[in-house]
């Protein structure tokens, strides 16, 4: 009997456990950003590969991958830095750098990002868990869609999101994926930045059930299936497993 009330007490608190979310004192919610907050155009970054084109000078186009020191390496123009510059701002340096060198006066210079270099990892509940490629504006939800979706285990009212801030240390946001696919609540569509990672939770019932798995079925001498009947003529008999 002790063993019975030991046993249901411990399967109460995992449940209470299964239940909980990440605590508010881990949260830093000012750390992160809306969608509707960040900057219009995506921040090129090292291992982006962009295409430079030249509309009136061909001759001078060029495809290449910016280098871990944030460099973009131009033929023509020479080492261009890329660290915290949107394409706009590349392809204004570029002709400045140009006209610098007076190769070319104000050239007309066009970029576009030929493969995004730049990750988000997710984990968890999804069906294709590991990095993907981070796209400009991406959400939590696209990251998601983009590794294959939810599984049906998954516990999307409780996505974990989790930075690295200024000082190395990780910083924790939980967003309610389901708010933003049911009503479309911007303060659950936290725009991503390199390297962020994102976590889906096992549902509490999912939990429970690797748990009783695990701790239940493998471990206590008794196995689902079994049925008990108490034979009503004699009560006091013992009960016989069917």
């Amino acid at each position: 009997m002790k063993g019975f009330f030991r046993t249901t007490a411990i399967i109460s608190a995992f449940f209470l456990a299964a239940c909980a979310e990440v605590a508010p004192r881990f949260q830093q919610p000012e750390a992160f950003d809306a969608v509707a907050d960040f900057p219009p155009s995506y921040i090129v970054g090292p291992g982006d590969e962009l295409s430079v084109v030249f509309p009136f000078n061909s001759e001078l186009n060029y495809e290449g991958p910016i280098g871990p020191d944030s460099n973009f390496t131009l033929p023509v123009a020479g080492t261009i830095s890329t660290a915290g510059k949107t394409s706009t701002q590349v392809e204004e340096a570029i002709s400045q750098a140009l006209t610098e060198r007076k190769i070319a006066r104000n050239p007309s210079v066009s970029i576009s990002i030929r493969r995004y270099a730049q990750v988000v990892y997710v984990g968890g509940e999804v069906k294709q868990p590991g990095p993907i490629a981070l796209q400009n504006k991406m959400d939590p939800l696209q990251a998601v869609i983009a590794a294959g979706g939810a599984l049906d285990t998954a516990r999307t009212s409780s996505a974990v999101i989790i930075r690295r801030g200024p000082n190395g240390k990780p910083l924790l946001k939980v967003v309610d994926l389901n708010k933003l696919i049911h009503t479309g609540d911007e303060a659950q569509a936290i725009a991503l930045r390199p390297l962020d990672s994102i976590f889906i939770p096992k549902t509490s019932i999912a939990e429970a059930n690797l748990w009783v798995d695990q701790y239940i079925n493998k471990i206590l001498p008794f196995q689902r299936g079994f049925s008990y009947t108490i034979n009503n003529q004699n009560p006091s008999a013992f009960v016989q497993p069917q």
